[in-house]
């Protein structure tokens, strides 16, 4: 009956234990795996340099500056600039020049067809000595015959200079600014959204890997006593009064190795969790790198969830976006209704042409030519294709206020989530670390009993893996603290820091 209530007594604590260390490695490994298979072949190259007592801020700094994502969004950011620039060109005169130079099979010529002239009958008067004497001239006619004439030589060069310039374009390229400027805000705002997503993924993997060292040094320092409590176990069973029987020392040794087991899973997951944190800061992975800090630490909250969701419409990078592509939809607006209205403009053109003849059409006044006008384009009618332009910009524009509710929506039902998920995580700190301390005081006190012969092998275990457990819960509270907290500033922003720090 002995050996059944010992067997009932251990084994479930033992059970527990291993299950809670799993929980964590799954937790852990969680965090770390998506990444962590594209590694290698993201940094494939060795580096050599130790990174010792790196702290968050070096992490982000180093991320900030290697990760290629951020790299990503700096192109796009020069994308938009140059295409606002593209925009701006429209209120630039267009300068252009063209030139050609060709060779025709002959000399180009004119022919002015034959032609027969009539000569009217006629008087002339003519004078002599003998005073004016009229002369009758009968009436003639005679023919002109055909002539070809040259126009110019066979071989040719033309170069023109053309320059425009517009006055009125309907609103067309003041819109077209519009969009282009709104387009940098959202790809400025999409940088930030980067910054946020790597500085999130830096804070979780970096506290993630505090984590795994803690729970590491949990599980060593239990395997410690655990194989003192063996000592003493063998000892009590060989050398005392009987009371410990050798079932209990069986029990304790399997205690032990399972403990030894499952420390060799928690190095292993702290190497994963190093690992992927050395991949997203964008440092070779088979870097070697050692962080700071040994403990997680703890900051209160101190807010009102409504100010984190006014908070977040303020600095969300999503919500700043969204703004800029209505602006930008309302631009859009514009143009399509500058379809209606005329376009107006200055042109002008500076023509020289190089040919060896100088009569027919390139004599030396033809030969250099300049034009300078105003012109106008007035739109009559289009088969409606304008009135349907502004018809698809004005429902692009509604989708997009109709998205903005919407995101309106997400953002406060995300901020609602995370806040409450961090005040959980507060209150289980306060209990899990009162429960870690009276485990402690209950461990030390199970042990001194024991060495007395004054309790029961299996309490003394359970006292030394419950302690365990509730280190183990306290430090996963604090994880869940600071993850929430991360989280919270990737969805609000980084000023969402100075909120929950604050009185508000």
């Amino acid at each position: 009956m002995e050996g059944k209530i010992n067997r009932g007594a251990v084994y479930p604590p033992v059970k527990c234990f291993v299950i809670f260390l799993t929980l964590f490695l799954g937790m852990l490994m969680g965090t770390v795996s998506p990444i962590f298979a594209g590694v290698i072949e993201q940094h494939p190259g060795p580096d050599g340099v130790r990174l010792n007592a790196l702290t968050l801020k070096d992490c982000i700094d180093i991320a900030l500056g290697k990760n290629h994502s951020r790299r990503v969004s700096s192109f796009s950011i020069e994308i938009a600039e140059a295409q606002h620039r593209q925009a701006l060109s429209g209120y630039w005169p267009q300068i252009g020049a063209k030139a050609a130079y060709s060779i025709m099979d002959q000399d180009p010529n004119f022919v002015f067809p034959s032609k027969s002239m009539q000569i009217p009958a006629s008087t002339v008067i003519a004078t002599t000595p003998l005073g004016p004497i009229p002369i009758s001239v009968p009436a003639s006619s005679f023919t002109i015959p055909e002539q070809n004439v040259k126009l110019m030589d066979k071989k040719n060069f033309y170069a023109t200079l053309s320059a425009t310039l517009p006055l009125y374009t309907g609103g067309q390229v003041s819109s077209l600014v519009r969009q282009a400027k709104q387009g940098m805000a959202a790809a400025r705002e999409e940088a930030r959204r980067t910054d946020l997503q790597i500085t999130f993924d830096i804070t979780r993997y970096y506290y993630g890997a505090v984590l795994a060292g803690e729970l590491r040094r949990i599980g060593t320092d239990t395997l410690a006593r655990m194989e003192v409590t063996l000592e003493l176990t063998e000892k009590l069973y060989t050398q005392g009064s009987g009371k410990v029987k050798k079932t209990d020392y069986l029990r304790n040794k399997t205690v032990v190795e399972a403990l030894r087991s499952a420390i060799r899973a928690l190095e292993a997951n702290e190497q994963v969790a190093k690992a992927a944190l050395t991949n997203s800061m964008g440092i070779p992975w088979d870097t070697p790198i050692d962080l700071a800090l040994r403990e997680l630490p703890f900051t209160p909250a101190n807010s009102q969830l409504k100010d984190l969701v006014s908070g977040a419409y303020h600095f969300n990078p999503d919500w700043a976006r969204l703004e800029a592509g209505l602006a930008a939809a309302e631009a859009k607006i514009d143009e399509a209704k500058s379809g209606h209205l005329p376009k107006i403009g200055l042109f002008g053109n500076l023509t020289r042409i190089e040919n060896s003849y100088d009569k027919g059409i390139v004599t030396d006044e033809n030969k250099t030519s300049w034009t300078i006008g105003v012109g106008i384009e007035l739109p009559i009618f289009n088969g409606l294709r304008t009135v349907n332009e502004v018809r698809e910009a004005r429902a692009r524009i509604g989708r997009l206020k109709e998205q903005q509710l919407l995101l309106k929506e997400g953002i406060a039902l995300q901020v609602k989530y995370i806040f409450i998920q961090m005040m959980s995580a507060q209150r289980q700190k306060g209990s899990s670390e009162a429960a870690a301390t009276a485990a402690e005081e209950n461990r030390a006190l199970n042990e001194r009993a024991y060495q007395e012969e004054m309790v029961e092998t299996k309490d003394v275990i359970e006292a030394q893996l419950i302690e365990s457990l509730m280190m183990a819960q306290y430090r996963k509270s604090l994880f869940d603290n600071i993850e929430a907290r991360a989280n919270l500033d990737f969805v609000v922003g980084t000023e969402v820091s100075n909120l929950i720090t604050g009185a508000l």
